[in-house]
């Protein structure tokens, strides 16, 4: 088991995924607390945040990550690959702020060590499946 995870998670495509997931991190985090700000529910706002993210992220990944041209299948799917990450994700920040009383702009953070492996791992699976052709190698 140990080394299927390893043989998944260490390699160049996961760093690259990584790398991107900061940006992806940075842009998700800013509308949260600006939603949080705003008084939307936690929640919600966690769920908004992703979405809204998701576009940076569907973009970047199949250019940098995967080398594929984006396609409307692929985008279409995409969303499917960050679903089990984001109802996670909100379920961790309503916890962490309704039940251990963390302070809400930060609750977001205290989810990424599980959804980041988790969104790789499934984005892989989506890509396999639906992305688009490889783009040319210079």
């Amino acid at each position: 088991m140990m080394k299927k995870i390893r043989k998944n998670l260490f390699t160049k495509e996961f760093l690259t995924f990584g790398m991107i997931g900061v940006g992806n991190t940075l842009i998700s985090q800013t509308f949260y607390m600006l939603f949080v700000t705003y008084n939307l529910l936690v929640g919600v706002s966690s769920l908004l945040a992703d979405v809204l993210s998701m576009i940076f992220s569907y973009f970047m990944n199949m250019r940098f990550t995967y080398r594929k041209k984006p396609t409307l299948k692929s985008a279409i799917t995409f969303p499917l690959s960050y679903l089990p990450g984001i109802l996670i994700t909100a379920m961790i920040v309503v916890i962490v702020v309704n039940w251990a009383h963390a302070p809400k702009i930060y609750a977001k953070l205290i989810s990424l060590p599980i959804t980041i492996p988790l969104n790789y791992l499934c984005m892989n699976r989506i890509v396999e499946k639906f992305g688009g052709s490889e783009l040319n190698k210079k």
